[in-house]
């Protein structure tokens, strides 16, 4: 197919695009993105379980999920035995009406949380930051409704990495609400948590594997995940996540797929 966008255009992400395309997107393709992770489950749970790990949850808190979307994060903290008392916070009230799993779900603003000061034992956000206007904002509100000694997490694809570059460059051209994501390294991740006031900041650049029984599996569940055009080429897709490096692995197909995660007590 023709791009809607020559591809230097595509890797170029103004604060401008950044501000509105969350909204855009997920109102647009929420349902999709929900749908592929209720097809494939497991597909994404080494990212969603090293978000639980960071956040450290007891078994039994109330935490705050920003960009809760279809409910992703509250499941994989189920499955871990974590589950507590989850809220759901997501700026697309569209993507937000899907979420499963929740004690209590409300559409707002991330840089302007809707919850008064340490409402919460934790507040996780997992790949959301990349649409952020201002991603200092939204750690700052993110402690601010942490209670003292609880604890925030952020996850997100890792700055020139090639999840990055497939994200900017492959499904923008290839989906009607395009992606200009703004991607952070672990050290400036870190510093948006550090000059907060997160105390003990933890961060790591890992790479994950986004896991499938098949090749043609890893080709449904982004098409789905990502809202791809119908007229998106398999030829085009496959040879997309091949240089994300997708390969047979343990009986299975796996994605690589770079991330940054970052914590720190309130």
């Amino acid at each position: 197919m023709t791009s809607r966008r020559s591809d230097s255009d595509a890797r170029v992400a103004t604060p401008e695009r950044a501000a509105a395309e969350y909204r855009t997107i997920f109102d647009a393709r929420g349902v999709r993105y929900n749908h592929a992770n209720r097809l494939f489950p497991e597909a994404r749970a080494e990212e969603g379980d090293r978000m639980i790990a960071h956040l450290a949850l007891p078994g039994s808190v109330r935490w705050l999920d920003v960009g809760a979307g279809g409910g992703f994060l509250a499941e994989r903290a189920a499955a871990a035995g974590r589950a507590g008392e989850p809220i759901a916070c997501d700026a697309s009230a569209v993507f937000l009406s899907e979420a499963r799993g929740y004690a209590l779900r409300i559409a707002g603003d991330y840089e302007r949380l809707p919850f008064p000061d340490g409402a919460f034992r934790a507040a996780g956000c997992l790949a959301v930051l990349h649409h952020a206007e201002a991603p200092e904002r939204v750690v700052s509100e993110m402690l601010r409704v942490t209670g003292p000694g609880g604890r925030i997490a952020v996850g997100d694809a890792a700055a020139g990495s090639r999840a990055a570059r497939f994200l900017n460059a492959f499904v923008d051209a290839h989906t009607e609400q395009g992606h200009a994501g703004r991607f952070y390294d672990e050290g400036t991740l870190a510093g948006f948590v550090e000059g907060a006031g997160g105390r003990g900041v933890r961060a790591e650049a890992i790479e994950i594997s986004w896991r499938f029984a098949s090749g043609i599996d890893a080709r449904a569940f982004c098409r789905e995940l990502f809202g791809l055009q119908p007229d998106t080429r398999d030829a085009d897709l496959h040879a997309a996540l091949s240089e994300l490096g997708l390969e047979e692995s343990k009986g299975g197909w796996r994605v690589p797929w770079d991330m940054v995660f970052v914590s720190a007590a309130a």
